[in-house]
C-alpha cells in the first residue's frame, strides 16, 4: 500500500531579487499544512517560465507515481508558467 503524502513546492527566480526567499515559502507551506508528513521540492534560480526545473520534475514524477494528495504553494506563480493575456 502506498501512503501519499502532502508536497510542498518553492521556487526562486534569479531575476527578480524582491521575491520571497524559498525558506520562507517553505514556513508558510508548513504553516498552511498544520502538521502532518510531506515532502520538500525547492529549485532556486529558475524562471517560472521553465518548467525544466530538476525537483519539479522530480515532484511531477511522484505526482504521476500516486506518491502524492496535494501539492502547496506559496503562490501559484511559483509553481506553473504564466501565460500573457
Amino acid at each position: 500500500m502506498i501512503i501519499r503524502e502532502d508536497a510542498i513546492y518553492g521556487r526562486q527566480s534569479v531575476d527578480r531579487k524582491d521575491s520571497i526567499s524559498i525558506e520562507s515559502q517553505i514556513e508558510f507551506c508548513k504553516y498552511e499544512l498544520r502538521g502532518g508528513n510531506f515532502r520538500k521540492y525547492t529549485d532556486k534560480g529558475y524562471s517560472g517560465k521553465n518548467t525544466d526545473r530538476p525537483k519539479f520534475q522530480e515532484m511531477m514524477a511522484d505526482i504521476r507515481r500516486g506518491l502524492i494528495k496535494r501539492v502547496v504553494v506559496y503562490k501559484l506563480d511559483r509553481t506553473l508558467p504564466t501565460r500573457a493575456s
